[in-house]
């Protein structure tokens, strides 16, 4: 049996991701450990990471440290899990640079590693294990994307409209939608709204509510969790060239606990399972650049 830790950003996958992978792998025994909630690091946009500064408290820290934490010396061999399942949404602000969260991430569980002042033994065995048993990957742009590609998975999370999104000719990872009838639900329900016709959470709710008549008709940890427990994850990833990035996130799980997942079509190579990386699916951070004379790197 497998021990699986989940570490997510958002409620619906606290409440319903482990049920969701259990039903996608359902011949293989997994013990999934309390699903560690912590705070995103993707809702505004990215840049550089900064380093240690005084007082500023960087935004992908809770993250590292539940992944790094898993592995900490003095821990029962027998409570490590045998994966670390790390997720986050790519957020619409950054769907032009996974590369910079990514990397934003790697610089910040080194950070983390040194913050502990391990013993160089200890430090070795830390990070031997992160590069076995800890992936982190992305939702793009969020979760809630991929329910389009499974028509079942709108109902059960509540729509009542039809979906005007092709998913016969486009990546639901790039969604993108032209619905007249949600542009005059917006100018009632929305009208500030950054780039609805890119929201697939934004849709889904006008779907769940096309006459702004219900107050929270859809509700991540209700409707969202109903929909995403028994999400048809091989209807997901069925179509060639689309979906990259949820495929990595089959196939390295299922690697991770020996299993096989098959779906057409190539990973996303940003989060592929990789060798020799700092996690399982994560580059190795890029160290800062040398600084100035007279100043000193972050």
């Amino acid at each position: 049996m497998s021990r699986v830790q989940l570490v997510v950003t958002g409620e619906m996958e606290r409440v319903a991701l482990a049920v969701s992978l259990r039903h996608a792998f359902p011949e293989h025994a997994l013990d999934f450990l309390p699903t560690q909630k912590v705070q995103d690091f993707t809702s505004s946009r990215l840049g550089n990471h900064p380093g240690r500064v005084p007082g500023l408290k960087t935004r992908a820290r809770e993250m590292a440290q539940a992944i790094v934490s898993a592995f900490e010396p003095g821990r029962f061999l027998n409570a490590i899990p045998d994966l670390v399942l790390a997720v986050d949404d790519l957020e619409l602000v950054n769907m032009d640079q996974p590369q910079v969260v990514t990397a934003y991430l790697a610089r910040e569980i080194e950070l983390t590693l040194k913050d502990r002042k391990l013993l160089p033994a200890d430090e070795s065995r830390v990070r031997e294990l992160l590069r076995r048993r800890a992936s982190f990957h992305l939702f793009v742009p969020m979760p809630e994307a991929y329910f389009y590609a499974e028509p079942a998975a709108l109902t059960r999370a509540g729509a009542k409209a039809a979906s005007r999104f092709d998913v016969a000719q486009h990546d639901t990872e790039a969604f993108e939608v032209d619905d007249p009838d949600y542009r005059q639900w917006l100018q009632k329900q929305a009208p500030n709204a950054v780039d609805p016709h890119r929201h697939p959470k934004q849709y889904l709710r006008y779907l769940c509510d096309p006459n702004a008549s219900i107050e929270r008709a859809y509700r991540e940890t209700k409707e969202g969790a109903l929909a995403l427990e028994t999400l048809a994850w091989p209807e997901v990833t069925a179509r060639q060239e689309r979906e990259n990035y949820a495929r990595a996130l089959l196939e390295d799980f299922a690697e991770g606990i020996g299993a096989n997942w098959q779906s057409p079509g190539p990973v996303a190579p940003l989060t592929a399972r990789r060798s020799g990386g700092l996690l399982r699916n994560l580059a190795p951070a890029v160290p800062p650049a040398v600084a100035a004379p007279g100043h000193s790197p972050p």
